[in-house]
């Protein structure tokens, strides 16, 4: 294996890593999340503060998908109904399914990895009766396994780096209408490829997609003590943040859609969303669950990961959205 393979194969790591951080938060009862366990064959519990950040991302990421479902479902937008997601490196997430058991899914959803991981996640899906009878009837298996498609729902393998020249061309394949709202989703992706290849996503969304709008969830402060100590442990895993100093602070990694044109974009850290957005009751609910004696470890965890929403013009639709809505 050459290096980059074995780089990119590390990197395929992360989605396992995230799956059983995610187990963990819903098995305690964190988040509601009852697909996610069909996912990881090996579950571990992780520490409070873990379980505390996740489920600060968990919520942050189902706010904005749900605001914008309900955005293009509404019956007062008949121009912009109904709309697309997008989930850039999706891993194992189990948004499509959490979405449909609330009825609550756009007219298409897209989900795009390597096609290591979009095969064995294709086979667990085709495995599990909880999942597979949630799928679209018309859903086909494809590519070797390694696909799975319908009218509404994609699984799509692709490498990101080569998005412009050969994912965008299977989504529109896969029916992606550029025309459409659509509502692109990337956590802790794009920071993993070289700015070049993550700008020239954002580059071909801004060019092609009518009104797009995207939530990414990454890194940010690099160079404090605990930024360095991140990144090193993060290099001793053969993990390497590649975006991370090129977009390294909130007003970064805000600044890089508003340079592209983008009318909005808005950022903010898990510290501030998990005391300032999550509601007082429900971080009550949080404490009975588990005590979490280590307020000062997880707030400086938390200043170092931040959610970016963002959006290119003026529409209906995201103009009623915000990461900061409660």
């Amino acid at each position: 294996m050459d290096a980059g393979a074995s780089g990119d194969a590390v990197v395929q790591g992360t989605s396992s890593d995230a799956a059983v951080s995610r187990e963990s938060a819903a098995r305690l009862g964190y988040i509601d999340d009852p697909y996610i366990r069909h996912f990881v064959k090996r579950p571990q519990r992780r520490a409070p503060l873990i379980n505390r950040g996740t489920h600060s991302r968990f919520d942050g990421v189902q706010r904005i998908l749900r605001q914008f479902v309900a955005q293009v479902n509404s019956p007062s937008d008949s121009d912009c109904r109904r709309g697309q997601i997008v989930n850039l490196g999706a891993g194992m997430d189990t948004s499509y399914f959490l979405l449909k058991r609330l009825d609550m899914l756009p007219r298409r959803f897209f989900e795009v990895d390597f096609a290591e991981i979009t095969a064995r996640k294709a086979a667990t899906i085709c495995r599990a009766p909880q999942l597979k009878t949630l799928l679209p009837d018309d859903i086909k298996v494809a590519a070797g396994g390694a696909e799975l498609h319908s009218a509404g729902y994609s699984l799509v393998a692709g490498d990101l780096r080569e998005f412009a020249t050969q994912v965008a061309p299977r989504l529109v394949e896969l029916g992606f209408d550029v025309g459409e709202p659509t509502l692109f989703l990337s956590e802790c992706v794009l920071i993993y490829l070289e700015p070049r290849h993550s700008d020239k996503v954002l580059d071909w969304i801004t060019a092609n997609v009518r009104y797009a709008g995207i939530l990414t969830y990454e890194q940010i402060l690099p160079d404090d003590r605990f930024g360095r100590m991140m990144i090193e442990n993060l290099r001793a895993r053969g993990l390497e943040l590649r975006g991370l100093h090129a977009y390294p602070t909130l007003q970064s990694t805000s600044q890089r859609f508003l340079d592209r044109g983008w009318h909005s974009a808005v950022a903010v850290d898990l510290a501030t969303y998990h005391e300032e957005l999550v509601s007082e009751a429900e971080r009550a609910r949080l404490a009975r669950i588990e005590f979490l004696d280590e307020w000062e470890e997880f707030r400086l965890l938390a200043q170092h990961y931040a959610f970016t929403f963002a959006f290119t013009k003026q529409s209906p639709v995201f103009d009623a959205m915000s990461i900061e809505r409660v």
